[in-house]
């Protein structure tokens, strides 16, 4: 999935302020658990991204709907979930 998909995720992850969220744990539970991305070595360190983005403004909301959408069907599609990154 090379380095941008590391970066998506992880700017996209990082949306969950200061500790674990709902929301982080449903966006983590898709990528990791629903779609197998190795994008994070562990839920943990998805949750921890997720925070961070969240501390920075980023509306993990919309990230996860987008992410939602874009694994539907189980169809985990990498590049739609990619283009999650410039999603309104």
């Amino acid at each position: 999935m090379g380095m941008r998909w590391n970066v998506l995720v992880l700017l996209a992850l990082a949306a969950c302020g200061g500790g674990a969220s709902q929301t982080c744990d449903d966006l983590c539970n898709v990528l990791i658990l629903q779609c197998g991305y190795e994008a994070f070595p562990d839920f943990a360190s998805c949750q921890q991204g997720c925070a961070y983005e969240q501390e920075q403004g980023e509306d993990v909301n919309a990230t996860l709907a987008c992410v939602q959408a874009a694994a539907s069907s189980g169809s985990c599609d990498t590049f739609a979930i990619l283009e999650c990154e410039h999603a309104p």
